[in-house]
């Protein structure tokens, strides 16, 4: 069944790609690494991969919804919610966190990931930029589970969130200010 959830989540992610129109060959290439992250959702393989490419795949689709669609902001920010639960509870299966603190993480994640996306409606940056920033957010929110709450000793959390912080910078440097596409 989450096979099936997250299979038509990327499915309707990727139809919206092609939808919003980016370009033959930028969709091309989106095609073919929707293809491999398809392979990972089968083969419950890599599932940092599946919920960051799942994360800019589904706010991309959301800010085209927003911008094409003229949604309103208070849609947006639901059906956020509803994805980015769903992806972070099937993150936190397959790390295995049990208990009560599941569900507190869980809210946390929620709140944070709709704040984000609250915080960006209020820029005009294009909506790749804004994904790539959601997705960042989502990867240190990842990076936090994995360190801190699994106690990963390999790892460390300042890592996740310098990278974090670096690429974030990064995309707002580069982004094209005032123009919404």
């Amino acid at each position: 069944m989450r096979q099936l959830v997250l299979t038509v989540l990327l499915g309707w992610s990727l139809l919206t790609f092609w939808l919003l129109g980016r370009g033959i060959t930028v969709n091309m290439i989106f095609s073919v690494i929707y293809a491999i992250i398809l392979i990972f959702i089968w083969g419950e393989i890599l599932p940092l991969a599946i919920v960051i490419s799942l994360s800019f795949s589904s706010a991309y689709a959301l800010y085209g919804f927003l911008f094409y669609f003229n949604l309103p902001l208070w849609v947006i920010l639901l059906a956020a919610l509803i994805i980015y639960s769903y992806l972070f509870t099937f993150f936190e299966q397959k790390s295995s966190i049990l208990g009560m603190e599941r569900l507190v993480y869980l809210a946390l994640f929620g709140l944070i990931i709709t704040e984000t996306f609250l915080f960006l409606s209020y820029f005009l940056i294009s909506p790749v930029n804004r994904s790539l920033i959601i997705a960042l957010v989502v990867y240190a929110i990842i990076g936090f589970v994995t360190t801190v709450i699994k106690g990963a000793e390999h790892n460390k959390f300042y890592t996740y969130a310098i990278s974090a912080a670096f690429l974030i910078l990064i995309c707002l440097i580069t982004a094209s200010w005032g123009s919404i596409f």
